[in-house]
């Protein structure tokens, strides 16, 4: 037995015929009145707009992310960044996600090995080297990476999804879903600390 996904504002906004006058030569007050809208409708208009604008945001992100057409140059700020301050650990990501776009997999764990001498953020470190050792294709070194991540912060709730996923892909149920079950855990205590601040 399937079941449906429950209905949204954004659903039951969409799904509302789009209502214009037929002949574009008739002015408004030839047109029968139309009653104010309601209080319901408003907010759901305000929801489908609030959702219409994180959707713009992610898009957003998304593109910077997957902005292939100056990569020279984010390399470049990204190594300046590091140069910088070497423990600047979103140039570490954006670089290290950069390089194993490029397929240069080892180069990107050069990187993180010599930052681990520097950083005081080391679980983050092992967590972007399991990323780059999963993007390669080495899974064993991935997994046990993101466990020594895990051994150093055992709130990185990223890793946590990260090894369930990669358990699930090898296999292994049970501590898939254990995984699993503490990323979701982690996820909602952030949130409802969010809704708290």
């Amino acid at each position: 037995m399937t079941t449906n996904p429950p209905i949204t504002a954004t659903d039951r906004l969409l799904s509302r015929p789009f209502e214009r006058p037929l002949d574009p030569s008739l002015d408004r007050a030839t047109l029968a009145p139309q009653a104010a809208p309601r209080a319901d409708e408003v907010e759901r208009q305000c929801s489908a707009r609030r959702l219409s604008d994180a959707a713009l945001d992610a898009i957003a992100e998304l593109a910077v992310l997957t902005d292939n057409t100056d990569e020279a140059t984010l390399e470049s700020a990204c190594r300046q960044a590091i140069a910088q301050d070497p423990c600047h650990v979103e140039s570490f990501a954006r670089l290290t996600t950069l390089l194993c776009r490029q397929g240069r997999h080892d180069e990107a764990l050069e990187l993180i090995d010599q930052a681990v001498g520097w950083c005081g953020d080391i679980a983050a470190l092992y967590h972007f080297a399991g990323c780059v050792l999963e993007s390669a294709g080495r899974l064993p070194q991935a997994i046990a990476s993101f466990e020594q991540a895990l051994d150093l912060n055992p709130a990185l709730a990223e890793s946590h999804y990260r090894l369930g996923a990669l358990c699930e892909r090898l296999g292994e149920p049970r501590a898939s879903a254990a995984h699993f079950r503490v990323y979701r855990r982690l996820v909602d205590e952030n949130r409802s600390n969010q809704r708290l601040s």
